[in-house]
């Protein structure tokens, strides 16, 4: 695993934004996303998930994907430890485990059925499909860390509709 980081002068950008968080969030909303349910497990060997809509293909060669997290109240150092992940894209159906796993809560898994995949993660069925990765690379992204991640298995299901977020809505496609 490498763990990168960018340095520059934080207060340079400062200085040049035009813009305050709320706009920027709302600009980014414009932008439709899948949703999935990054999940993994701690080193407790207890299941760990977190809701995420930053995921992007990378590279096909080799299979690379990423996800961002966010450095406080989203588990990161547990994700930076696991270093094995499902990646569960989301269909309609599962809307609730979007919602289970965006909020703060003791027990997430909690009467949420699932399998342990190849890697031993968490899978849900239903899912649209499911991307089984170990961390190739962790990077700072300023709140957020990037996890760059090296696919080991590809599961397709056979649902053919997405759950999106849009402008802080869910829609389907």
């Amino acid at each position: 695993m490498v763990v990168g980081r960018v340095f520059g002068k934080k207060q340079s950008w400062l200085r040049n934004m035009t813009f305050d968080a709320k706009k920027f969030r709302n600009a980014l909303g414009c932008f439709a996303t899948g949703i999935t349910v990054v999940t993994a497990k701690t080193a407790n060997d207890e299941p760990l998930g977190v809701t995420i809509n930053s995921f992007s293909s990378v590279s096909l060669d080799p299979p690379l994907v990423l996800f961002s997290l966010a450095r406080v109240g989203g588990h990161c150092q547990e994700f930076i430890t696991a270093g094995k992940f499902a990646v569960n894209i989301l269909t309609p159906p599962q809307r609730q485990l979007s919602d289970r796993f965006s909020m703060a809560r003791d027990n997430r898994f909690e009467g949420i059925d699932y399998h342990l995949g190849e890697i031993g993660c968490p899978v849900f069925e239903g899912s649209l499909s499911v991307f089984e990765c170990e961390t190739y690379a962790v990077h700072d992204g300023g709140d957020h860390a990037v996890f760059i991640c090296r696919v080991t298995n590809v599961v397709v299901g056979e649902e053919d509709q997405a759950l999106l977020f849009h402008k802080g809505q869910y829609h389907t496609f």
